[in-house]
């Protein structure tokens, strides 16, 4: 999903977000460093990683040589994972936080200096563990 808004004052965001379905091979971490390069996103959201580790080094392989920062929650076995990276020019950020199935980020946009949270969210098929998720996150 690609999506644009305006901020409060007229200020363009851009952001991504994608169920990758795994980052583990390399067509797929190039096809989301394209991505990246062709939209310039302020901020990436990604699920479903399928990682148990990231590091600077591979976050640089999907982002590019431009300034960035990240938070990850690692996969459980061989699914869920979540990576939100975000361009430190355009996006400060003073805080994160995240869950089995969840990560947020709380900051402000550089030039507008509007302050935000947002969640990037892997939510559970079974019903009684999605109510669970969205309960625990309307606390925030």
């Amino acid at each position: 999903m690609v999506g644009e808004g305006e901020g409060g004052e007229g200020v363009l965001m851009r952001f991504l977000s994608w169920n990758v379905r795994g980052l583990g091979g390399a067509e797929k971490r190039r096809e989301v460093r394209l991505l990246v390069g062709e939209k310039v996103p302020f901020i990436l959201c990604i699920q479903e990683t399928k990682l148990q580790s990231c590091d600077d080094l591979f976050c640089a392989s999907l982002w590019g040589a431009s300034t960035h920062s990240y938070s990850f929650y690692s996969s459980t076995g061989a699914s869920r994972g979540l990576l939100t990276m975000w361009d430190t020019n355009e996006v400060q950020v003073w805080d994160s936080a995240g869950g089995r199935n969840f990560l947020m980020i709380h900051g402000n946009f550089v030039q507008s200096n509007e302050e935000f949270y947002l969640f990037n969210v892997y939510a559970p098929c079974d019903m009684l563990a999605k109510q669970a998720l969205w309960d625990c996150l309307t606390h925030w």
